[in-house]
């Protein structure tokens, strides 16, 4: 990783907390009661209605030429059909006929989110600090070893890919996409005011904070500047019970160097949730769990799929997704027919992490039966879905 300047940006106070009183009403500033959420009910709707988004993109010519000169992250691109029509796809790692082994580094930033002058005279406010969810993530099954089902054991993404690619991968079956234990870069303040967030609270007094997306996607492109990252490095920003306008979501896009040369830009930004107070599909690394399958299946926002339904097609709330890309975990956790799919918990060391499940990229394709291990769709349970999308007509 490049020299970092994230120091800096604290001390030169683009990030630094205001040094006047909370109590004082400061004029023209929108006064905001704390949001009361009176049940779990009220709980599960409240994050259910912020979902995921994806962000951003970049186009295929660029991401394939920046590709081909080895500046960004091992990929390999392959294709399907669907209807006469070709549909190409980019994903993290070295081709699996390759036998290769994809080693991600990654960086977490965690985000100090100081919530202040909120409630009826502007005096009530909150710090959200990011260091429980930091540790939660870095012993989760996302970079540690898990037992799933049939025999597969180790990192939660890296053995969803094995399974979609079991029967195209080297004869030895030693293809693998694995992250890196992450470097954890020093903590970020960022202060938000009624005019860019909110605060809720449910019926105990446990608060949880939300944030403007585009507030939160301007603070973290600012932050991206002072890091300077290699180009095979993925930033992920994390927060503690603190949504933005979204539970997480991906992005990517075009950077230009000193030199005039284009690089690639891709991070995840990903809420962690206290499972003690929201319902398992929505608690802990389950967001980080959809966010980073789905930068591994689509990490530049550009493979394009036939637009889908939701599944299963039984459910009378499965509607048109209008979501045309390979976005794996959106399908089963971010839509009407959530509640089909709930997470798969999955332990390590006595502690119990509640996993999204995700659909295999066979599930775009019209694939009967899938190519992938034991001709499933979905990972980890795969007896939640048994048949492939249908598309919107």
């Amino acid at each position: 990783m490049k020299n970092t300047s994230l120091r800096k940006l604290v001390a030169v106070g683009f990030l630094t907390l205001p040094t006047f009183g909370l109590a004082a009403q400061r004029t023209g500033v929108p006064v905001k009661p704390i949001e009361k959420l009176s049940d779990s009910v009220a709980v599960s709707k409240h994050f259910r209605a912020l979902g995921y988004k994806f962000h951003g993109g970049v186009d295929r010519a660029t991401t394939d030429q920046v590709g081909s000169e080895g500046r960004t992250f091992p990929t390999f691109s392959s294709s399907f059909s669907v209807g006469g029509v070709t549909y190409p796809f980019t994903m993290i790692g070295h081709p699996p006929s390759s036998g290769q082994v994809a080693r991600i580094k990654s960086v977490i930033i965690p985000l100090r989110m100081n919530f202040q002058n909120f409630g009826p005279n502007q005096d009530q406010g909150h710090t959200f600090e990011p260091g429980p969810a930091v540790a939660n993530i870095m012993a989760s099954p996302l970079y540690k070893s898990a037992t799933y089902l049939r025999g597969f054991k180790g990192q939660f993404v890296d053995q969803m890919q094995r399974a979609a690619f079991w029967n195209m991968m080297d004869e030895n079956h030693s293809w693998h996409v694995l992250m890196q234990t992450p470097q954890v870069l020093p903590t970020v303040d960022v202060e938000v005011t009624p005019e860019t967030g909110t605060l809720s609270a449910d019926s105990n007094g446990n608060l949880f904070g939300d944030v403007l997306f585009d507030f939160m996607d301007a603070e973290v492109q600012t932050v991206l500047q002072f890091l300077n990252l290699d180009a095979d490095t993925l930033p992920i920003f994390v927060t503690d019970n603190v949504t933005n306008e979204a539970l997480g979501y991906h992005s990517a896009s075009t950077i230009t160097d000193q030199n005039g040369v284009t690089g690639l830009q891709t991070y995840i930004f990903t809420s962690w949730l206290d499972p003690a107070l929201v319902p398992p599909i929505f608690a802990d690394v389950s967001t980080f769990n959809h966010e980073l399958a789905e930068w591994t299946n689509d990490p530049f926002v550009n493979n394009v799929v036939p637009t889908w339904v939701y599944p299963p097609p039984s459910d009378p709330a499965a509607t048109c997704a209008f979501n045309p890309f390979l976005e794996v975990g959106d399908p089963q956790g971010n839509g009407p027919t959530f509640a089909d799919f709930p997470a798969a918990n999955i332990t390590i060391d006595g502690v119990t992490y509640h996993l999204q499940q995700l659909v295999l990229w066979q599930w775009f394709t019209d694939q009967v039966p899938s190519s992938a291990f034991g001709g499933w769709f979905t990972f980890p349970i795969p007896s939640s879905l048994t048949v492939p999308a249908v598309y919107c007509n």
